[in-house]
């Protein structure tokens, strides 16, 4: 511990004398680390139980620099951490003391990586969860106080410098020192971010292109889900009375955070097939809170969206591309419970969505359109997804990496597959619809809603669906690649058009 000490120290006094121009200096700070982060690894597994002189050096290294590296915060925070777990401190008190301490180590930075600096504390929080049921009360309380924080810290946050900020090599050293006793060699971010996706931690790992603005939205993602998963276990209402607890909450979270790389995080999470919250809820429960999130991410009107709309293009326009995903998949969740009201609500959502608006918009920039033409053709996720794929055939890229067109193309491919569902019409026959079939019926269903949301003089709020009859035209039409594909190669070769009715047309063609 004596030649640490020596080591550091020099390492320390050469770090100081560097310039502070760039806030992420990749040395000797990770030189620093990565023999620090050695060898408490090996004094912790030798059961040593004083780190004083770690808490030492990296106090003082900490005071002298105006804008410390994330990860230096993380492996002082750690250390001093793992030494007050000797003490007889019950462990929602060393929570408390440890958002604390990390606020406080935080208060120069700026403020998505004050936020990001937070990951150890809502780390701990989803293992006192998991292991100390008991104490889910005091756990709530203390999440409760770190989401205000979260909503404080996001104000103005986008507009800021250091959502861009790069992390350090040393970044997934460090995690090792927060997950020391809990796992081996290789699943130390598993471990530190328990209840994320796997396609998210794989992200992660390219640390030269994931910065402090994605890691801040991963952290207030998982503080939201655990916030909306304590609920389940705390609430004793009724289930209806439950979700609609739950899905005001989120909504009023994420209204809250207004934070596009937070609410980018949690529509990647729902790309996936279950969300990771097995640990904390029932199978019953996490269906139910699945549809809460789709309900949530669908069908409330963020305004925190629309100035970056107008002033975003292409980080907005893949964050839109992901929704539009999530919104197909929701379509075909409802779809399998035969909720055709939610399914009308989904695709009213669609039409009316800022974000579908601007994706529209940057698509047509990109061929010389105008994306008026389109707006009240493409109707439906599958419709959209389509006519992106026959863009981006045509040369131009949409998509922004190999996985995201993959998933657009799976969305095409699950449209093809025949699944039957009964519908009842009006005269008491039975029609079977493929897939195809009802993403007609349900546009043409949700463009009978919007003519009839008028009651009594009174507007409906949207989705509301209770009392109205829908009137629902039945129409099947076999989709054509190559007649679209024609139209839009004499569009992007500036042809003209006849008619503003012959662009409606041969985009409508896509919404079957």
């Amino acid at each position: 511990m004596h030649c640490l000490s020596l080591s550091c120290s020099e390492n320390t006094n050469q770090a100081l004398t560097k310039p502070f121009g760039n806030p992420n200096p990749p040395d000797p700070y990770a030189s620093m680390l990565q023999e620090s982060v050695h060898r408490f690894i090996a004094d912790y597994r030798n059961a040593v139980t004083d780190f004083s002189n770690f808490t030492s050096i990296f106090s003082r290294l900490l005071q002298s620099i105006p804008d410390p590296p994330l990860e230096i915060v993380w492996f002082y925070s750690a250390v001093t951490f793992h030494g007050a777990k000797f003490t007889a401190q019950p462990r929602v008190s060393a929570a408390k003391d440890l958002f604390q301490l990390l606020v406080s180590c935080s208060a120069s930075c700026g403020k998505l990586k004050r936020i990001a600096v937070l990951a150890p504390v809502v780390y701990e929080l989803c293992n006192l969860a998991k292991e100390n049921p008991e104490e889910r009360g005091e756990i709530q309380c203390l999440l409760e106080g770190i989401i205000g924080y979260f909503s404080i810290c996001c104000v103005g946050a986008e507009q800021g410098q250091d959502g861009d900020l790069d992390l350090t090599s040393c970044f997934l050293d460090v995690i090792r020192v927060w997950v020391v006793d809990r796992c081996g060699v290789g699943d130390e971010l598993e471990a530190f971010f328990p209840i994320i996706t796997d396609e998210i931690r794989k992200g992660m790992k390219m640390v030269r292109s994931f910065g402090v603005g994605n890691l801040a939205g991963i952290v207030i993602c998982e503080a939201f889900l655990l916030r909306l998963c304590l609920k389940f276990g705390l609430e004793k209402i009724s289930r209806a009375n439950l979700e609609k607890d739950v899905r005001n909450w989120a909504v009023q979270m994420i209204s809250g955070f207004r934070c596009s790389s937070f609410f980018d995080t949690l529509l990647r999470m729902l790309l996936e097939p279950v969300l990771p919250v097995a640990c904390l809820l029932s199978p019953k429960d996490e269906c139910l809170l699945l549809e809460v999130l789709y309900d949530s991410v669908i069908l409330a009107d963020y305004s925190f969206l629309k100035p970056q709309v107008e002033s975003s293009g292409e980080r907005l326009k893949n964050l839109a591309i992901t929704w539009l995903i999530v919104v197909d998949s929701a379509i075909r969740l409802v779809r399998k419970d035969d909720d055709q009201t939610k399914v009308i609500s989904y695709i009213s959502a669609l039409s009316e969505s800022c974000l579908a608006s601007h994706l529209i918009k940057w698509v047509t920039n990109q061929i010389g359109m105008d994306g008026k033409i389109f707006r009240q053709n493409v109707s439906t996720p599958v419709a959209l997804i389509k006519w992106m794929l026959l863009v981006e055939d045509q040369g131009i890229r949409v998509f922004d990496s190999e996985s995201s067109q993959l998933r657009a193309r799976e969305v095409i491919s699950k449209s093809r597959v025949q699944y039957v569902i009964p519908v009842t019409k009006p005269d008491g026959k039975t029609l079977e619809l493929d897939d195809g079939d009802l993403e007609m019926v349900d546009s043409e269903a949700a463009n009978g809603m919007k003519n009839t949301q008028a009651t009594d003089g009174v507007r409906k709020r949207k989705g509301t669906m209770n009392g109205l009859e829908i009137p629902v035209k039945f129409v099947k039409y076999h989709f054509d690649e190559n007649s679209v594909k024609e139209k839009f190669h004499s569009l992007s070769n500036g042809d003209g058009l006849s008619s503003e009715g012959e662009v409606g047309n041969s985009i409508s063609m896509e919404t079957c």
